[in-house]
């Protein structure tokens, strides 16, 4: 579900290389890496090497082409006009020789959701999020990891939005299920941890967020070490929140442990 930089738009890298034969397990690796969190860090937006022309999809869907093509396209911003009508006469294809609620078919609606959201189509994608979570969670159930994977697409976009008291328990909601199979030092728990954080924090409970962001850090700083990008960037929103509360002994004690720049507070 996350790539350990926490891209926040899908636009991002999205670490997943293409190597199998199927381009519906391509699209699965695509989608399990992102958008997993609201994390104000810009994705990486270099233009990459121009993807070979691809041929119109085929009316097998297992065969789609749409994937390769779809990363190259999502991670240079001038290619996603191009992308649209690909995975639009894609997701026409797979409802039409599928139908609506066939796992292939939920995941290229996720795509031309995140499409849309990577465009800043925010209200178009909303939707289309929400039949991809209905479709998951009827077929696969709600503890699913497509399921949840989907209940975080909706929540990050949600809270885009400022739809904050919506988002929050599909935020509460995923992060229980990535506590209970993947455990509270996952790469994935922890992004969900900081959502949640970020959340309260947006909605004036310091109170809830606090506990969060403590979590989080040392989470990072278990998984990843103290002197680690994630770590140092786990800690510098801590101080932000002690900073914001008037706690300056704790921010102070941050900066000391993590060795944060002290002008540069975040």
């Amino acid at each position: 579900m996350a790539s350990p930089t926490r891209s926040p738009l899908p636009t991002g890298d999205m670490g997943v290389a293409i190597d199998e034969d199927s381009e519906v397990a391509a699209l699965r690796r695509l989608l399990s890496s992102g958008p997993r969190t609201n994390r104000q860090r810009p994705p990486s937006l270099g233009t990459p090497a121009s993807p070979a022309p691809v041929a119109a999809p085929s009316s097998n869907a297992d065969k789609m082409s749409s994937a390769t093509r779809l990363l190259g396209l999502l991670q240079d911003r001038n290619g996603l006009d191009e992308a649209r009508p690909m995975l639009e006469h894609e997701l026409k294809t797979r409802e039409d020789s599928l139908g609506p609620s066939h796992p292939d078919t939920l995941l290229s609606l996720t795509c031309l959701a995140m499409l849309m959201q990577a465009k800043g189509e925010l209200k178009e994608a909303r939707p289309l999020y929400e039949r991809a979570l209905k479709g998951f969670s009827e077929r696969y159930g709600e503890d699913h990891r497509d399921t949840l994977i989907s209940a975080n697409n909706l929540a990050v976009l949600l809270k885009a939005m400022g739809f904050l008291a919506e988002a929050r328990p599909l935020y509460e909601r995923v992060l229980a299920g990535d506590m209970s199979q993947l455990g509270p030092s996952h790469p994935h728990t922890l992004d969900s941890i900081y959502n949640l954080a970020r959340l309260h924090q947006a909605e004036g409970d310091i109170a809830a967020a606090l506990p969060l962001f403590k979590q989080e850090l040392e989470g990072c700083s278990g998984l990843y070490g103290p002197g680690h990008q994630e770590t140092c960037t786990s800690a510098k929103n801590l101080r932000q929140l002690y900073v914001q509360t008037g706690d300056t002994a704790g921010a102070a004690e941050l900066t000391q442990r993590f060795q944060l720049p002290p002008d540069e507070p975040q």
